[in-house]
């Protein structure tokens, strides 16, 4: 069976990025999101363009791009000089594993005041990958239940471990500006043929509406649209049928 978990990260970044997700979602072929709250106002648009998805709606963990939700006195080993996250992660040191596990602890609570609780678990710019944070990331999937992006064999086999439930592989190449749906089908049957024809594949993916805040927070912005438009393409649905594939939610990962 070929069964394809879309996701879109970044849910809750800007409004109109959550109101971008949120038509993806409704739209049919994106099957989750993945939420960050350690940005101005996240938890409120999480909370209004979530409601109506509040059983695809998962959680990005942050170090990177926001403040923490401990105070920075709290976290020394993740925070700059003033008390925020580092926007790269290329510049995030010599981190705490143990200031991690609380900090993502305290992102989880902060996500939990939308109302929402959280379908599946990612990170913002795959920083669950350091080894040094790797750790809590899976103690926390593991606490909750929740499914999680693995992107690499060794996460796979760590997260088996753990019994976490995962997709077969994670592509990431969906990402800028010249997109279309040719393009994404091509990376879906990629991924299914490097699969041997069947399995599950999650796809990341970034849509939203550009707005003032984005462009003046993050470098893509007018890309986010271009994949709007792929994932409310009319005729996408019925083309993943002829490919022979099953879009499934978050929750569809677990065997």
């Amino acid at each position: 069976m070929r069964r394809l978990f879309v996701n879109a990260d970044d849910f809750g970044l800007t409004e109109g990025v959550s109101a971008g997700i949120a038509q993806a979602l409704a739209a049919g072929v994106v099957g989750g999101t993945t939420a960050m709250v350690c940005v101005p106002g996240a938890v409120e648009r999480i909370a209004r363009f979530g409601r109506p998805f509040s059983d695809r709606v998962g959680l990005h963990l942050q170090l990177t791009g926001g403040t923490p939700c401990l105070p920075p006195d709290a976290v020394p080993s993740l925070v700059t000089a003033e008390g925020l996250f580092p926007r790269k992660k290329m510049a995030l040191g010599n981190v705490d594993p143990g200031e991690v596990r609380r900090e993502w602890q305290a992102q989880l609570a902060c996500f939990l005041e939308s109302g929402l609780t959280p379908s599946h678990l990612d990170s913002h710019h795959h920083i669950h990958k350091r080894p040094e944070v790797f750790a809590a990331f899976v103690e926390l999937a593991r606490e909750w239940g929740l499914p999680a992006r693995a992107l690499s064999d060794d996460m796979r086999r760590t997260l088996d471990a753990a019994g976490v439930a995962h997709a077969d592989v994670c592509v990431t190449r969906f990402y800028g500006e010249t997109l279309s749906v040719p393009h994404f089908l091509s990376l879906v049957d990629a991924a299914f043929a490097a699969l041997g024809g069947e399995g599950t594949v999650e796809i990341m993916c970034h849509p939203g509406l550009c707005d003032a805040t984005l462009s003046a927070i993050s470098t893509y912005d007018f890309g986010r649209e271009e994949e709007l438009r792929v994932f409310t393409a009319l005729q996408l649905p019925d083309l993943l049928v002829r490919h022979g594939v099953t879009v499934i939610d978050a929750a569809s990962l677990a065997p």
